[in-house]
């Protein structure tokens, strides 16, 4: 008889663009800790996906990626792939090949900011542990503009701010993400502060291995554990020359102007053509407009956490 499935107990829970898509990889890399290979299954915040404003496009995405979805299920899961997994039992069976690893994990940013998912997780599972990264919310509302410079370079950062609290199904996801306060708060109200780990995103870039280790610690396996640390995923990246990227845009639409070069002189250009996120500096205006913005949340969230967060208002 084949034996159950082990269920999760912990979530790798936020805040998107912190770098959880690295540290997903880190904990893989730890022999006591299993991950599930689909990242953002956001199983537990169903109750607010399958609401409005987001049913509409979570229904019409579940529709018509489901038979690939349960062809992946029923596999090896070998390669990690991005999709919601919103039935249990296509939830349970994202750890049907855990085996005797200590920490059994589940990594959806998304659970942070939907309001259900706190309540939900601690129905089902009382004793799980919770970690979240959070990050200067004025640069990381600046880092997810600048992911849309690939669609649009010439949209002001004032003006994407406004269309996105415009937006009802962007809105939360992107702009009230950042309210950091409001949402730990839900997960403060449902389990015991041990069950709670929160890290800063600033520390992370400071001393990622500092931060992996102590991690580690709070799933309770060992933190001594070499990990390799060199690559950092999903990592933002803008187009150095925006005007230049325009117009390509209106020559060439979504096709590759270089896909007919040789793949060595593909990664030349491409590395000439992108710039680093950490090289682009937020215009003082718009940072002074995202503080005042979080001002509140910010303040709430270091009495929170017990952590000087003065940086983040500068």
């Amino acid at each position: 008889m084949t034996a159950p499935a082990r269920l999760p107990n912990f979530f790798l829970a936020g805040v998107p663009k912190a770098g959880t898509t690295s540290l997903y990889s880190y904990l893989r890399q730890h022999p006591s800790v299993f991950m599930s290979r689909i990242k953002e299954p956001t199983f537990f915040g169903a109750a607010d996906l399958l609401a409005e404003p987001y049913r509409a496009r979570v229904l019409d995405g579940l529709t018509r990626d489901r038979a690939a979805l349960q062809a992946y299920l029923a596999g090896p899961q070998t390669l990690p792939t991005w999709r919601f997994v919103l039935e249990w039992d296509d939830y349970v069976r994202l750890f049907k090949n855990a085996r005797d690893e200590t920490a059994i994990g589940d990594a959806s940013t998304g659970y942070f900011w939907l309001p259900s998912a706190a309540g939900a997780i601690r129905s089902r599972l009382p004793n799980a542990r919770v970690a979240f990264v959070l990050r200067d919310p004025g640069e990381r509302l600046f880092t997810l503009y600048l992911g849309t410079f690939w669609r649009d370079p010439t949209v002001a950062f004032r003006a994407w701010f406004k269309q996105t609290l415009d937006t009802p199904y962007l809105a939360d996801a992107l702009v009230g993400a950042g309210r950091y306060a409001t949402h730990l708060a839900r997960f403060f109200d449902a389990f015991p502060r041990d069950q709670l780990g929160v890290y800063l995103y600033e520390d992370y870039r400071a001393d990622a291995r500092a931060v992996v280790r102590n991690l580690f610690e709070f799933l309770d396996v060992d933190p001594g554990h070499p990990v390799d640390l060199t690559r950092r995923l999903n990592e933002t990246a803008v187009p150095r020359f925006p005007r230049l990227h325009a117009l390509r845009q209106r020559l060439f639409g979504r096709a590759s102007p270089t896909r007919w070069l040789p793949e060595r002189a593909r990664r030349a250009i491409h590395r000439l053509y992108r710039r680093r996120r950490i090289d682009v500096v937020m215009d003082p205006a718009d940072r002074q407009m995202a503080i005042d913005y979080y001002r509140d949340e910010i303040e709430r969230t270091s009495d929170l956490i017990g952590r000087d967060l003065s940086a983040w208002l500068r």
